[in-house]
């Protein structure tokens, strides 16, 4: 069933121009990229040192995977759209 199942959503990923496996691996790295850069932001904090580059590369992180597919993806779906835009302002 896992095979199969694997089968089929890496065909639907490839109808789309989007690799699920990297995806993946971008939608899991994306979560320490993110909060080692928020830690760094409170070191920049704490020692009152210019914040804005640091906030500005742990936004980059968090949509990181997201911008993966609004770049590669081609032909997405309009649910598509609306569920990353539901999954970003959840958070």
């Amino acid at each position: 069933m896992v095979p199969t199942l694997w089968r089929h959503i890496t065909d639907i990923g490839g109808h789309y121009g989007v690799n699920p496996a990297l995806f993946a691996v971008l939608y899991l790295a994306h979560h320490p990229l993110f909060w080692g850069t928020m830690a760094w932001l409170a070191t920049r904090v704490r020692r009152k040192q210019p914040t804005a580059a640091v906030v500005a590369l742990g936004v980059f992180f968090w949509f990181l995977p997201y911008i993966y597919v609004f770049v590669f993806g081609r032909g997405l779906p309009w649910w598509v759209y609306a569920l990353v835009a539901l999954v970003v302002a959840v958070g």
